[in-house]
């Protein structure tokens, strides 16, 4: 039986799909293997109306490019997509007569956009309502305001500003005086100018700031002012920076394979007023995409270990020949091998056409694996018609039997995804759209440490991963919320990751996570030290497969406590858990030392999804500073067993635990993975493998009280 799809997107076309065009030059992609167009562009033949594509915030902006030109960025506030969060959508080439003239909002009237007419609407009612004469409607009363915003400033600090005052009595300052406007989905903007334009899509994976210089791309004002985007490696001549840099194309989409994505099960609303017209299926592709030269093309990305793009570390070569590391096909029996990347870029593009008459085209896919037992595969957006279950496969799923000589095969079972097709059967093309795959199956090597022999020669040793090293990143980053309440931050990371969950050595789930950190206090009722800042670092699974045949126990079907984006909503700054978690505390000596065990609980018994790492601030700065100073990309926490043999000691209590020593892993600038540790060893124990302490933080870890609350706000951007 096929599933069903899992994604109802709901979305409003950007413009007129009958008014543009698009040539091939203009398309979203390679254009080389220097080059890559993250912006859709395409052309008009007069003004068109340009629309939000959902309800969100409006930044206008000026082109660098054309200064009788604008360029409007929307930041949803009702992502059109539940589960998949659009960061941007970006219109590149609006006629700024059509919003300001001289610096000020043009006043509306019949011919004006609803943008116009609203913001206007507003401005006039606020003043009216406290008697007072309307001032001139300044363009920097809505964020226009290019004098005071260079281009090196960050589109979030616009979006996220933290208001600043000067003098007596206090004054907004000129970059923070400003309210950006609301608008409804389907709301005329303006127009774009006639000629050639763009439409950038941005995925979101959080909202945070990282030190300057970092491996991310930087979505800066300058970015915002481009007439396009292109990723451009012309002049780069540092092999691993290039590797980097193709890294950034993950975060942004081809606007014919976003509407296109809406044809298994979503709707694209055209045009503007109380009756815009309502597309589905065949719909969407002969009346919303029909004019894009990509409306045939299928977007494949893959990403693997650390959230890289899979064979990124190459250990998934089906040989040391070439780089080949796929079997790839349309049918199971006639797969051929293949690389990963379209001409040098991390993703595959199909633009085959198929002699099937199915109205889906089924494309098969076969990873290389070592056939370790975390291996997993997810398909986070993708209809997979084989997986274990809810899009994902296990180890024991994705193994393949023996052979006759009883030798385990490379490869995983051949994994079916299923995409939406169009044309007359026996000659099928792919409805433009795309697939996110999530695949880990080989274990990848880091450089622990050197050992030098008798003659000075030097050695490096090399060790694995554990089973979820991979899954606490953003060590070095801020919170760019503004928040009064600085003693208790969150910053969450929206890249998912994948972990297997144990249970007394059996597997029991597999969760796909993102992961949170909180920054909070806790009052320890000690003379000496009355509060101890602390970091929590903690996953919240977005996924789940739990394996129904368990024996013992079984890990809840939704435990999903934060959300993609939230801050303190209370006083308090102390973090808790919650509802249904909780804890327990056991002492336990290990050595002389007598340590506070704490022990992750959940409600009814269930297995405990989270993975929680709890240290005192000042042992998360020691692991801050590791990062510049090795020059680190893609930094990870990392726990290195320092239990004699591998082994899991026991206390004189009869209590089994783990010790760890916590450091940093990351790319070095030859793109190899190092550890880096502090001079200082930050010890870590666990009595579970899901609640992860250092003494310090576990030794001011008050009894549980009993009491399930949820001090965080849930702001779900995924609406």
């Amino acid at each position: 039986m096929t599933p069903a799809p899992k994604y109802s997107p709901n979305s409003f076309f950007f413009t007129d799909p009958a008014a543009i065009t698009q040539s091939a030059a203009q398309a979203f992609g390679p254009v080389s293997e220097n080059q890559y167009r993250l912006t859709t562009k395409f052309s008009v033949g007069a003004d068109t109306n340009a629309y939000a594509v959902c309800t969100g915030v409006v930044l206008v902006q000026p082109q660098t490019a054309n200064s009788a030109l604008v360029n409007v960025i929307l930041r949803p506030f009702k992502q059109p997509i539940t589960g998949l969060n659009i960061k941007y959508f970006i219109y590149r080439g609006l006629n700024i007569s059509e919003f300001f003239d001289n610096g000020t909002v043009i006043s509306a009237d019949e011919g004006t956009s609803d943008f116009i007419n609203k913001i206007n609407a507003s401005f006039t009612a606020y003043y009216t309502s406290t008697g007072a004469t309307p001032p001139a409607f300044l363009a920097k009363f809505i964020g226009f305001d290019p004098a005071n915003q260079p281009d090196g400033m960050m589109i979030a600090d616009i979006f996220f500003k933290i208001t600043q005052t000067t003098g007596t009595p206090p004054t907004e300052t000129a970059q923070t005086a400003f309210e950006l406007p609301v608008i409804a989905a389907g709301a005329s903007l303006g127009t774009f100018a006639t000629g050639e334009c763009g439409f950038d899509i941005v995925l979101d994976y959080g909202d945070y700031v990282l030190p300057t210089p970092n491996d991310q791309f930087t979505f800066n004002l300058a970015y915002a002012r481009k007439a396009e985007s292109i990723i451009d490696l012309t002049n780069v001549e540092d092999d691993f920076l290039e590797k980097l840099l193709k890294e950034q194309i993950f975060q942004f989409l081809d606007a014919a394979a976003y509407y296109g994505f809406h044809y298994a099960n979503g709707t694209v609303m055209v045009g503007g007023g109380t009756t815009p017209t309502k597309y589905t299926t065949d719909g969407i592709y002969n009346s919303v995409i029909q004019n894009f030269s990509t409306k045939n093309t299928f977007y494949l990305y893959i990403q693997s270990d650390r959230t890289r793009s899979y064979n990124f570390y190459g250990n998934y070569n089906i040989t040391d020949t070439d780089h080949n590391c796929l079997n790839v096909g349309y049918a199971a029996n006639a797969l051929s091998e293949s690389g990963y990347g379209t001409s040098g870029w991390p993703i595959n593009i199909y633009t085959t056409t198929q002699a099937t008459n199915d109205p889906n085209i089924t494309f098969y896919i076969q990873f290389v694996t070592d056939n370790n037992d975390n291996k997993v595969f997810y398909g986070q957006v993708a209809q997979v018609l084989n997986a274990q279950g809810n899009n994902f496969s296990g180890p024991d799923d994705l193994q393949l039997p023996a052979d006759s000589s009883g030798n385990i095969p490379d490869l995983t079972k051949i994994m079916q995804l299923s995409n939406p097709a169009t044309g007359a059967s026996g000659s099928k093309n792919y409805v433009a759209t795309f697939n996110i795959l999530i695949y880990q199956g080989a274990v990848y090597n880091y450089i622990s440490g050197q050992i030098t022999d008798g003659s000075g020669n030097t050695t490096n040793v090399t060790a694995q991963p554990a089973y979820f090293d991979d899954v606490f990143d953003l060590i070095n980053s801020s919170p760019i919320f503004a928040n009064n309440n600085s003693a208790y931050t969150v910053i969450t990371s929206q890249k998912l990751k994948l972990v297997n969950h144990f249970y007394n050595g059996v597997q029991q789930g597999v969760s796909a996570i993102q992961t949170t950190i909180i920054n909070d206090s806790i009052v320890t009722g000690n003379l000496t030290l009355p509060s101890l800042a602390r970091v929590i670092y903690l996953s919240e699974s977005i996924d789940m497969l739990n394996n129904l045949v368990s024996p013992s126990g079984s890990i809840p079907p939704d435990t999903k406590s934060l959300s993609a984006g939230g801050t303190s909503i209370s006083n308090s700054v102390t973090f808790e858990l919650p509802a249904p978690f909780f804890y327990d505390l056991q002492l336990f000596t290990d050595s002389s030392i007598t340590i506070t065990g704490i022990q992750l609980k959940v409600t009814d018994n269930f297995i405990p999804s989270k993975i929680i790492l709890g240290i005192a601030k000042s042992e998360n700065d020691l692991l801050r500073t590791l990062i510049p100073g090795n020059n680190f990309a893609n930094p990870r926490l990392f726990l290195i067993s320092i239990s004699e043999n591998q082994s899991t000691p026991i206390s004189p209590e009869g209590v089994s635990y783990q010790k760890y020593k916590l450091v940093i892993v990351g790319e070095a600038n030859d793109g190899t993975l190092k550890t880096a540790a502090p001079d200082s060893d930050v010890i870590i124990y666990s009595i579970d493998q899901k609640f992860h302490f250092s003494k310090v933080f576990s030794d001011n870890m008050p009894p549980y009280s009993g009491t399930l609350s949820d001090n965080l706000l849930l702001l779900d951007v995924r609406l």
